[in-house]
């Protein structure tokens, strides 16, 4: 995703992430940013470097909100590999589904 590409869609922070003691408050912003990059196709794909220059921090400081967020249960991450084995692309998909609305998530919900 490059730099001037950016998303012009809602985020999303359900209750279940805004209250979790757990997460810090990076964290829950990033879950945010990622359900809002997950609008258009159902899941993001934006890599570690962008996260880290949109909020001025480390790829390693977003690399560890993200395995959090995933230990927590609140996110997927799927891994894409070329026929050599080398990685092409992440996928960050939203697992936390708290509740139903009448207008559900934008995003799709992955089986």
């Amino acid at each position: 995703m490059s730099q001037k590409e950016q998303p012009n869609y809602y985020a999303i922070i359900p209750a279940t992430v805004r209250y979790d003691t757990n997460l810090k408050y990076a964290e829950k912003l990033l879950y945010g940013e990622i359900t809002a990059l997950a609008n258009k196709y159902g899941y993001c794909y934006a890599q570690n470097k962008y996260f880290a220059d949109l909020y001025n921090v480390t790829a390693v400081s977003v690399s560890r909100w993200i395995s959090h967020l995933q230990e927590l249960g609140y996110i997927e991450t799927k891994i894409i590999r070329n026929e050599n084995k080398e990685i092409v692309s992440r996928n960050i998909y939203i697992a936390d589904i708290p509740y139903y609305q009448k207008n559900q998530y934008p995003y799709i919900q992955r089986d």
